[in-house]
């Protein structure tokens, strides 16, 4: 390995170099202390709370148990979309935060210090996830995970391997940050990638999972090589970092058991990872001082060929990062926390995580939350002060449906079994919800026209036995109480079943009715023929006045007639002496 290496001036050499695109992170700062919000609060989603700052994701606490923080939990129940993850790991005080922090495209960010206690310690994330778009169009939520640095002197070789393990799990792209080149003693810090087969299952069974099965779950892999100071050729001839990495991950000739155990490590590198890539990177400054505030060092005084290769870097990550799926499920905030919390669930109850049943248990749980949010949206949704009307009713129906349709879209995850049977189960909610209402009300409907029944008989039996009941006044009383106070307040259904009951409960009232009704009738009719004898000779005795009077004036006219003649003659009478 070491003869096709021969030392360099210090430049690097990055993968596509010459075609890369420019870096949005890329142009000098004009401060070592930038506004710490420029880059990434630009793009902070609606599910980052307060300032964007770094959140713990996963601790272990003083009894050795794996736990992951409240805050971090309720930040990622914040993040509904699709979700990539970038993960860093690598040796302690090596620099991975700082990588983070470019990614951010901020000097602070992540924890970065000098001395040589470890700054990072389990999982930690940012708390603002970047707005990313990845190459097939699909806009998802970018997280960043920094892990605490492997084989730290306060580490055992078991928490090493599990923090490594988290990191692979739940990541889409993952770098292994590193000091120098790739030598055996490199390749012998990666000896835990053998161990994870004994930490990780890919189902559910009593034997191993395979590398290769694992494989299959894996991130992205970049090989990140700090203060790469080799000049790559090979056969007098230049190679670029993926070739280095390729030739460094080649199996070894020879026999014996050392030989087997490096190609064992070599082999399960490229099982685990088959995505895979190297990115190398120039000293950055030649002052000791100034590396350790590196943090605090503007850009432009970096090395051009550090920067040159950050760029590169930032770039690939960028590009290549796409949300994280495991068969039709794709990472959300809620499916990162439940897979996390499972994963850890398993490790502190000395069982080993399983991939695919736990992903399936996410699903099931997420589906489940959705399920319940979309059934309270529906209920709370569905107006019951509308009249009930057959249209209205329905169109209420289809609105509440909708809009708890959108809502359990907007949280199920996965497209799987869990999925389906949820949607069915929400079917079935609807129609069920819809069809008990509807029957409830017209329960009530009959109950209302019942009791409006009883009332109206009632009323009718009251106003047949006043003093002064007549038959006119009753059936005004009950066109009255069936016209205004009692068709006015009925809705259409209880209008139907109200005709409906109406209709066969008038026999059985005009029955029950009968006798004090028919009681009026004849106590009215008695009265009525009374009256009429009264009104009979009343009419009598008028004729007979009638007569009498004729016979006056007939009598009155006479004499009348006999005056009359009496003055005219009177008058011819007198004429005839004024003529003498």
């Amino acid at each position: 390995m070491m003869q096709m290496l021969r030392f360099r001036g210090g430049s690097a050499s990055t993968p596509s170099s010459k075609n890369a695109p420019t870096s949005p992170r890329s142009g000098p700062r004009s401060s070592p202390n930038p506004n710490p919000y420029d880059a990434a609060s630009a793009c902070v989603t609606p599910g980052s709370v307060g300032p964007a700052r770094p959140l713990r994701l996963v601790y272990c606490d003083d009894n050795g148990t794996f736990r992951m923080d409240t805050e971090a939990v309720a930040t990622l129940q914040l993040v509904k979309g699709p979700i990539g993850v970038v993960a860093v790991c690598g040796r302690a005080r090596q620099g991975k935060s700082f990588v983070l922090n470019q990614l951010l495209g901020r000097s602070h960010g992540f924890q970065v210090a000098s001395t040589h206690r470890p700054c990072t310690k389990g999982l930690w994330m940012w708390s603002a996830p970047l707005k990313r778009t990845a190459l097939d169009g699909t806009e998802y939520n970018l997280i960043l995970l920094d892990s605490e640095g492997i084989d730290a002197y306060d580490q055992t070789g078991t928490y090493s391997i599990q923090i490594f393990s988290l990191a692979v799990l739940l990541s889409s792209l993952f770098i292994y940050n590193q000091m120098g080149g790739i030598d055996e003693a490199a390749l012998d810090r990666l000896s835990l990638v053998t161990e994870i087969t004994k930490h990780i299952r890919v189902r559910a069974t009593d034997r191993m999972s395979m590398v290769s099965e694992l494989g299959q779950f894996s991130p992205m892999f970049v090989w990140l090589l700090r203060d790469f100071y080799l000049d790559l050729s090979e056969d007098n001839s230049k190679i670029t970092p993926r070739d280095y990495l390729e030739l460094a991950l080649r199996p070894m000739q020879g026999g014996g058991k050392d030989v087997l155990a490096k190609n064992e490590i070599r082999e399960s590198i490229r099982a685990l990872f088959p995505e895979r890539e190297c990115f190398t990177l120039v000293r950055p400054l030649n002052d000791e001082n100034d590396l350790q505030r590196l943090d605090q060092v503007p850009l432009a005084r970096l090395r051009k060929e550090f920067r040159s290769g950050l760029d590169a870097l930032m770039n690939f990550v960028f590009k290549r990062t796409r949300p994280k799926q495991v068969g039709d499920i794709v990472m959300t905030g809620p499916v990162l926390a439940g897979i996390t919390q499972l994963f850890l669930d398993a490790i502190n109850n000395g069982a080993v995580p399983t991939i695919s049943s736990s992903w399936q248990s996410v699903e099931e749980l997420e589906c489940r939350k959705a399920y319940d949010f979309a059934t309270g949206i529906y209920l709370s949704s569905f107006d019951h002060t509308k009249p009930v009307d057959e249209a209205i009713l329905r169109k209420v129906h289809e609105d509440a449906v909708q809009k708890s349709l959108a809502a359990f879209n907007s949280c199920a995850v996965g497209a799987g079994s869990a999925r389906l049977n949820y949607e069915k189960l929400l079917q079935n909610f609807f129609r069920k919800t819809f069809e008990d209402y509807k029957r409830t009300a017209f329960l009530e409907a009959d109950k209302r026209c019942s009791n409006t029944m009883r009332s109206m008989e009632n009323n009718l039996r009251q106003a047949c036995h006043v003093a002064d009941a007549r038959v006119d006044r009753v059936i005004k009383n009950f066109l009255t109480c069936f016209g205004g106070s009692i068709i006015d307040n009925l809705s259409w259904v209880d209008i139907v079943l109200f005709s409906e009951l109406l209709s066969s409960s008038l026999a059985s009232l005009s029955c029950s009715l009968e006798g004090p009704i028919k009681d009026v009738f004849e106590k009215q009719l008695h009265q009525t023929d009374s009256e009429r004898s009264i009104l009979a000779l009343k009419c009598c005795s008028n004729e007979d006045k009638l007569g009498l009077l004729k016979k006056q004036l007939a009598a009155n006219e006479k004499h009348r007639s006999e005056y009359m003649k009496r003055y005219e003659d009177a008058i011819i009478d007198k004429k005839k002496c004024l003529k003498i």
